[in-house]
């Protein structure tokens, strides 16, 4: 083993120390900047700051509670629409429907989340989802051999079935049930 001179044992000593020192206000800086991205992480609102499993949960929660014919809360649907207020009255109308009894609920299968360009040509707020999803029956069976693709808005922080869906559904719901024109609020 060779011995070190202790001169050059010193150099080896000082080139080491400014690097640990340096690691300090990196390591602090790192947390400082962490700190700041998620303080302001926290503080923006609405969707678009939602994580795609958090957006899929959500979208999922409105398209059950839109389509779960046993309740017959207007009011909660109506709360799960955008612009539900002005389809209060098309949507008390379909739940009074007999064909209401079909409907127990919708099943989500599927969410995209669309970048602004593709909402403004969907013509839907920013930001939007395409959604892909399936009416169930009251047994829990898809009531449909195919999924229904629709779409959803984020509105006030919140994920809200866009109105052109719901609209979409109440003008057919309007036709086989002798109705004419289109639904009050559409």
């Amino acid at each position: 083993m060779t011995k070190v001179p202790r001169a050059v044992r010193g150099l080896v000593e000082r080139r080491w120390r400014p690097r640990r020192a340096l690691r300090r206000p990196r390591s602090g800086l790192v947390a400082v900047v962490l700190g700041i991205a998620l303080g302001t992480a926290a503080c923006g609102s609405g969707p678009a700051q939602i994580g795609p499993a958090r957006a899929d949960a959500a979208i999922g929660h409105a398209f059950a509670t839109l389509f779960d014919f046993s309740n017959h809360s207007v009011e909660a649907k109506t709360a799960v629409v955008q612009d539900g207020s002005t389809l209060h009255t098309a949507i008390a109308e379909a739940l009074s429907s007999s064909l209401a009894k079909e409907a127990a609920g919708a099943k989500v299968s599927a969410v995209r989340l669309l970048a602004k360009t593709s909402c403004t040509q969907a013509a839907l707020p920013s930001p939007c989802a395409k959604v892909t999803y399936n009416l169930l029956g009251p047994s829990g069976t898809p009531l449909f051999t195919t999924p229904s693709i629709g779409y959803a808005v984020g509105v006030g922080g919140h994920w809200l079935v866009a109105k052109s869906t719901i609209c979409g559904l109440l003008e057919l719901f309007y036709s086989v049930s002798g109705h004419h024109g289109l639904p009050p609020g559409c």
